[in-house]
């Protein structure tokens, strides 16, 4: 085997891995796109929920302009006729913490 040969075969199997790792990449994103997809479906569900169980919202509602990630992140919203730009009310994600004050012993 000569140096060419040699040089060839590194060559071929660099590719070889970097083909590798390029669909390692790919499933990897494959994989994090139906994790953010499965997300957004539960907060979809949880959302129907909360309105379900306290129609009224009151005061823990906070407005939502619909934007492109959400459209993608939620095919179904398009089927529902809401479109990029468009406002909703959602439940608000924004917790108040109770400030805690110390005991004294």
């Amino acid at each position: 085997m000569n140096k060419q040969d040699s040089t060839r075969a590194e060559i071929l199997n660099f590719l070889n891995e970097s083909l590798e790792i390029a669909d390692l990449r790919s499933r990897l994103q494959k994989f994090n796109m139906q994790i953010a997809q499965d997300r957004a479906e539960e907060l979809k569900a949880l959302i129907f929920i909360s309105q379900v169980t306290n129609p009224k919202m009151e005061g823990d509602v906070e407005e939502h302009v619909i934007t492109e990630e959400d459209i993608t992140n939620n095919p179904d919203l398009v089927n529902e006729g809401i479109s990029v730009g468009d406002t909703v009310t959602v439940p608000s994600l924004k917790r108040k913490l109770k400030k805690e004050t110390p005991t004294k012993e």
